[in-house]
């Protein structure tokens, strides 16, 4: 008698028929063997229920306590996670402004006692003066917004002084001083311009704010429609989307047209009938520009050693509330060397309670044998036969898909299990049990 051929499936010549019969009988060593071969490796089962944990371990309830506040800490950890990505995901800015100093010093003038000897060659002993601006963002009183203190560099996306009567060839450094940020720079707290000269200077510091997110001044038409003369591009969407719905533009039937009605038809194309909701933005983007940059006007004054503006400017600014580094900082925790560290723990948890459920079923077993011999090995003889007949493919008695059967006063005979065909039934079943 010989078993259907299994078409992709070839016999291992190597194959120990002894060593395959004792992984049969031993699923821990069967794994062992496919590890060893360098299979892939299964991922782990999760981690039993509680209920099934204190069966295999009765005599532990701190283990079982310690599950269940694992459990409620996991939830717990997922819960405040969650919240935080939540607030992560809101804008949360917080005003606040930032105080611009300005000032000016002056050296080696004419009125000054003790003046250096002029050097043709470097220049030391020339009259000049120093310009000094500089600025720190103010104190709201609330400890944990003042802890952050930024400089005054990172608020400005440039910086731009212009002076008067200062034109070549008198003075080669010309009339005009910029600054732009470079990612290799460090912060900065205060600018200085150190310049040669005699006479007072009039002067126009240029302040272009860097806001995060980027704010835009909004121009006419536009501006009048929606009353909104700057803001965020989101803000601004939705303040244009807001008077789109209180003007009714939005076409009754086709839902994606937009009509000019309301004033609208000052901001579309001349002569459109309407527009694609999707064009929205390109036709707002066309009213946006850059905010108006903060201009402080300042005299440079040369006949006192120091001067100091008698007014401060204060800019208001909008920045992100600092607790929402802080909170990310947590998110990432939980996915850096602490979550791996945790999962590691889990991983080793679960590893321990499946050794243990093994151990149990190992001691249950002897336990069985111990107290009924001939009724243990009548039940396991009996499970042999079933697992046998799902190898033959429940031919045991009956006939099979090809006219063939196995007679059950054959399986009685021990030379039965010698047969070529014991083989390549073995080797059918693993790979069955693998697909």
């Amino acid at each position: 008698m010989s078993l259907p051929q299994t078409a992709g499936i070839k016999r291992p010549a190597e194959m120990d028929t002894e060593a395959t019969r004792r992984m049969i009988a031993n699923p821990a060593m069967a794994a062992a063997a496919r590890m060893a071969a360098g299979q892939e490796r299964k991922p782990r089962a999760p981690l039993p229920p509680p209920h099934v944990l204190e069966a295999l371990v009765p005599d532990s309830p701190a283990f079982t306590e310690l599950v269940r506040m694992e459990a409620k800490l996991d939830w717990t950890l997922l819960r405040k996670k969650a919240e935080i990505n939540d607030a992560l995901g809101r804008s949360s800015r917080i005003k606040r402004a930032l105080r611009v100093f300005v000032s000016n010093t002056a050296h080696d003038q004419a009125w000054q006692e003790g003046g250096k000897e002029v050097d043709t060659d470097s220049g030391a002993g020339v009259a000049g003066w120093v310009l000094r601006i500089e600025g720190r963002m103010l104190d709201t009183g609330n400890n944990r917004l003042d802890k952050t203190k930024r400089k005054l560099s990172t608020f400005l996306r440039s910086l731009v002084v212009e002076f008067d009567h200062r034109e070549s060839p008198t003075f080669p450094e010309g009339n005009v001083v910029e600054w732009h940020p470079r990612a290799d720079q460090a912060p900065l707290d205060a600018f200085e311009v150190l310049r040669r000269g005699d006479t007072n200077v009039k002067c126009r510091i240029v302040m272009h704010i860097a806001h995060s997110p980027e704010r835009y001044k909004v121009l006419a038409p536009l501006s009048e429609l929606i009353s909104v003369r700057e803001g965020s591009r989101a803000e601004i969407m939705a303040a244009v989307w807001q008077f789109i719905k209180a003007a009714g533009a939005q076409d009754k039937e086709d839902s994606t047209m937009v009509r000019p009605v309301g004033g609208l038809e000052k901001v579309f194309p001349h002569g459109s009938e309407g527009v694609q909701f999707h064009q929205i933005p390109e036709l707002v983007t066309r009213c946006l520009a850059h905010p108006d940059p903060v201009v402080i006007p300042y005299t440079i004054r040369v006949d006192k050693e120091a001067n100091v503006s008698p007014q401060c400017f204060d800019i208001p600014i909008e920045i992100e509330d600092p607790l929402k580094s802080r909170m990310a900082q947590i998110v990432q925790q939980f996915e850096g060397p602490t979550g791996s560290e945790i999962v590691a723990l889990e991983n080793k948890v679960g590893e321990l309670a499946y050794f243990a459920r093994d151990l149990k079923q190992k001691r249950d077993f002897l336990e069985s044998f111990a107290a009924s011999p001939h009724a243990f090995i009548h039940n396991w003889l009996a499970a042999q036969a079933r697992d046998l007949d799902q190898m033959l493919g429940y031919q045991i008695g009956a006939p099979g898909a090809n006219g063939a059967s196995v007679r059950e006063e054959d399986l009685r005979r021990s030379d039965m299990f010698t047969l070529p065909w014991v083989d390549e039934a073995i080797t059918v079943y693993e790979q069955q049990r693998r697909m």
